[in-house]
């Protein structure tokens, strides 16, 4: 069984097993949106959605799912609900809407939602979809709030500076927020990167994000075979 593989089969949870911060998925909207914790909070709120979903639909069609196009039906399937979303953002949260950007579509392609969804095509019950579904989106939302969270209060010193994002209605741009003169490099990717990297190593640190099927590999022994010296014939 490959890393992959330990990983889509063990559960996932904030402290273990994460994504992010474990297994290093889905670092792209991670870095790009987290400038402030309302964008961050919003995208994670679309994950957690899209991926309860998604699995429970996935859950619903599995037997019309084949294994030949398994993932081609999973990225369908979520971009599908990301388009809805997308679409209603538009409608009600238009501002919010521009402030995501491409990244709202993205999460159809999120792999640690891709590499989960085939486990729930085997599961017998809806209710272990639903409830592991729940943790995992869970787990992405909890580390995209809390890095946007950090984020934002080294940049500007606040937190929830652009409420008014998530006022249905309200088309008004949102305020730039103000950025301290020696903090104005986490603003910037390469800063959101380092950043990240000193998260992921006080986790390391403090054990909480090492995947508990890294610690249980059951590898078969290995056998050394004999090169050397007269084989004996099987007739013997």
């Amino acid at each position: 069984m490959s890393e992959l593989d330990r990983f889509a089969e063990s559960s996932t949870t904030v402290w273990s097993n994460n994504p992010s911060l474990a297994g290093l998925m889905g670092l792209s909207p991670l870095l790009a949106v987290s400038q402030t914790t309302v964008t961050g909070s919003a995208l994670a709120l679309i994950t957690l959605l899209v991926c309860l979903a998604s699995a429970l639909t996935v859950h619903g069609l599995r037997r019309y799912i084949t294994s030949r196009h398994l993932y081609l039906w999973i990225v369908i399937i979520m971009a599908g609900y990301t388009s809805v979303i997308s679409q209603l953002l538009q409608i009600w949260f238009y501002p919010l809407y521009r402030e995501l950007g491409i990244y709202t579509y993205l999460v159809a392609c999120n792999f640690a939602l891709l590499v989960k969804m085939p486990r729930y095509q085997k599961a017998a019950t809806a209710l272990p979809v639903l409830l592991d579904a729940c943790k995992l989106g869970i787990a992405l939302g909890v580390t995209l709030f809390g890095f946007s969270l950090l984020r934002e209060l080294l940049i500007s010193g606040a937190i929830f500076a652009n409420m008014s994002l998530l006022i249905p209605g309200n088309f008004d741009e949102s305020a730039a927020a103000m950025q301290s003169d020696w903090l104005k490099f986490v603003a910037l990717q390469p800063g959101a990167f380092i950043l990240l990297g000193l998260v992921v190593a006080v986790c390391n640190a403090l054990g909480i994000s090492k995947p508990e099927a890294y610690y249980r590999r059951d590898k078969p022994p290995i056998e050394r075979a004999r090169v050397t010296g007269r084989l004996k014939s099987s007739e013997q």
